[in-house]
């Protein structure tokens, strides 16, 4: 596992990822899949191999793209960290709230603490978010959905940061989103992952 981490750093960097922080990032590996097998935080059925390039690198893709000037940032379904923990020990001046329903992994976000400190851990996502500056998600819920569950964030000029996989998936979400948000405004931008033949993109919206 250590050599295949070794391997691929020249692509967290190539990424953007920060050098600084490649202890910490193996650190939450680590962890990830030590855990994985109690808690099913990714696929059970998942290799290590499979971890890094599907998950974590994954959510490297738009690390270049991410907003500037952000303070806070909410992680909506945040699961195992992804994007939440990475983007943390990445971005280390930005604060993350991490939403995820199970206590069980709830549990486990706690324990990422160790390794990066700038993370608040929450359960349901509430009506009105407090001081965020920018939504992500991944792999959650589609557009609508979400943007639904953040209505007042939306309506006083909430903006996200949304990755997801095949845009044929989004325009169908986008339908639907516009009957009802008329005035969104949405960018969609590929991303290009330099390890597997996927679709991804990152979709960024402000209200």
């Amino acid at each position: 596992m250590n050599e295949y981490f070794e391997k691929r750093i020249p692509v967290f960097i190539e990424l953007g990822f920060r050098p600084s922080g490649l202890d910490q990032l193996k650190a939450f590996i680590d962890l990830l899949w030590s855990s994985n097998e109690e808690l099913n935080l990714i696929s059970r059925k998942m290799t290590f191999e499979e971890l890094i390039d599907n998950h974590v690198i994954d959510c490297l893709l738009p690390l270049s793209k991410f907003p500037k000037n952000v303070k806070r940032v909410a992680d909506f379904g945040t699961g195992g960290g992804l994007p939440g923990i990475i983007y943390a020990i990445h971005f280390t001046e930005i604060k993350f709230n991490l939403f995820e329903k199970s206590a069980l992994k709830q549990d486990f976000l706690k324990r990422c603490k160790a390794i990066t400190n700038n993370i608040t851990i929450e359960g349901d996502i509430p009506p009105k978010l407090q001081d965020i500056n920018l939504v992500v998600a991944r792999g959650f819920k589609p557009i609508d959905v979400i943007l639904d569950m953040s209505r007042a964030y939306y309506q006083g000029g909430g903006k996200y940061f949304l990755l997801k996989a095949r845009r044929e998936k989004i325009d169908e979400e986008l339908v639907e989103t516009q009957k009802k948000f008329k005035d969104v405004k949405i960018k969609i931008e590929p991303l290009k992952s330099p390890v597997l033949e996927v679709e991804r993109h990152v979709v960024h919206i402000n209200s």
